[in-house]
């Protein structure tokens, strides 16, 4: 069946289990709510003047009308003629002016029948339509649709989006002691119970992953350890180390580790990491507001106020990290709140990895700040861009993709830049 058969907007029946709770005028509230937000995020879109970055070296400084477009998609969420059973799916987005492709996750919220916005798919294609009009905003490739927690996935790929052994963000204890309002798995319920030995499970199967794929071990220079799954520091530097440990077992000898973590705080454990081959610290702030991050993201996580975790990050540096890093979820601070935090840590040398906050839940798209329903795109633009300005400190993308270009030329791929790989704002 042709994709153009096959992909029209169609109004979903039988919903009832859809509707996230909502009363039908609450539905007409957030329909008309997120109406209204796209309808001024595509003026804005139109209107946008992408930044000039032909004389920079790493060309992830600005962002293209594309990108924008893929981040007010991930910010609304789609409808789909799909089960709630597929709540999450990662879409390649290629800007029709540059060529350049972007990837960006959606999520298919308990509201979704309100959302303005329609995804449908065949196989690995797919289209994004307003619901009201039909009218399509992309088509897009879909890169994978994610249904449980994963332990690995290779975050650098090549121009034509087949994975590189260059780097790899892991997950192998699939679970976390946050709980937070805001996490995804968790309003989606896609945690899954580890088994006993989800250390060496985990490396073994990366290992074998890379068999398959005829890789040399070798060519993994990056290891993104992500987890937060651990209730204090003591146990958290245990796993990480135990990983660190079973991946030189298993002849990763290259590997550069990079640990994402609230948990891990002294300056004697960041040591033990760094001792151990850590090239970077990641840490999360979640949001920069004290009151909102407690608020969201629970005592586990937002007991540490930004003042405490501009030391943290602080200690990092003087530890002799090469890297350091914090994620940052766009939506809950006001908006200078969050231009003053992302300079702040800009200015002690911490690159700001920004991400768009996904609602899955009513609560969670409650709980964004009225700046970013007033301000609009603007909004997520401005803070956007200024995050990628702090990546002039270094960070593990930067990295990794020199890497992956200089894989690719022993590959074949004459010619090829750092302007030819594909980005990733998630």
């Amino acid at each position: 069946m042709s994709l153009n058969k096959q992909l029209l907007p169609v109004e979903p029946t039988q919903r009832q289990a859809d509707e996230g709770g909502l009363s039908v005028d609450e539905r007409r509230e957030v329909a008309d709510r997120l109406s209204a937000f796209v309808s001024e995020a595509r003026d804005y879109i139109e209107a946008f003047t992408p930044v000039d970055d032909s004389d920079e070296v790493d060309p992830d400084t600005g962002l293209s009308r594309t990108q924008l477009l893929s981040l007010l998609v991930g910010f609304v969420g789609c409808d789909a003629r799909e089960s709630l059973g597929s709540r999450t799916y990662t879409l390649i987005y290629t800007d029709p002016e540059t060529s350049k492709s972007n990837y960006q996750t959606i999520c298919i919220p308990d509201y979704r029948s309100a959302s303005p916005i329609v995804f449908t798919r065949d196989g690995r294609s797919a289209r994004l339509t307003l619901r009201a009009t039909g009218e399509v905003l992309a088509e897009v490739g879909v890169h994978a649709q994610i249904l449980g927690a994963s332990n690995h996935y290779y975050s650098r790929v090549s121009p034509d989006f087949v994975p590189l052994p260059t780097a790899a963000i892991i997950s192998p204890y699939s679970t976390c002691a946050g709980g937070c309002l805001g996490c995804s798995r968790g309003a989606v319920k896609s945690f899954t119970p580890p088994p006993k030995d989800y250390v060496g499970r985990h490396v073994q199967a990366l290992a074998e992953d890379f068999d398959r794929r005829g890789w040399d071990r070798s060519e993994l220079v990056s290891v993104n350890i992500t987890t937060g799954c651990q209730p204090d520091e003591e146990r958290e530097l245990t796993m990480m180390l135990q990983l660190i440990d079973e991946y030189r077992r298993h002849g990763f000898d290259n590997a550069g580790f990079f640990p994402f973590t609230y948990a891990i705080d002294s300056t004697a454990a960041m040591e033990q990491l760094r001792e151990a081959g850590c090239l970077g610290f990641i840490g999360t702030v979640e949001c920069f507001n004290d009151g909102e991050r407690i608020r969201q993201w629970g005592r586990k996580k937002g007991s540490i106020t930004f003042d405490q975790h501009v030391e943290k990050y602080l200690r990092a540096k003087r530890a002799g990290f090469e890297i350091v890093e914090t994620d940052y979820v766009l939506g809950a601070d006001a908006y200078n709140e969050m231009l003053n935090g992302i300079r702040a840590l800009d200015s002690i040398g911490v690159a700001v990895v920004p991400n768009i906050k996904r609602n899955y839940t009513l609560e969670q798209l409650d709980s964004n700040h009225p700046d970013i329903w007033g301000l609009g795109m603007s909004y997520i633009a401005d803070g956007f861009h200024a995050a990628l300005a702090t990546y002039r400190n270094g960070t593990i993308k930067r990295r990794a993709a020199r890497y992956s270009v200089d894989h690719l030329k022993r590959q074949g791929w004459t010619g090829i830049s750092l302007r030819d790989l594909p980005i990733r704002h998630t």
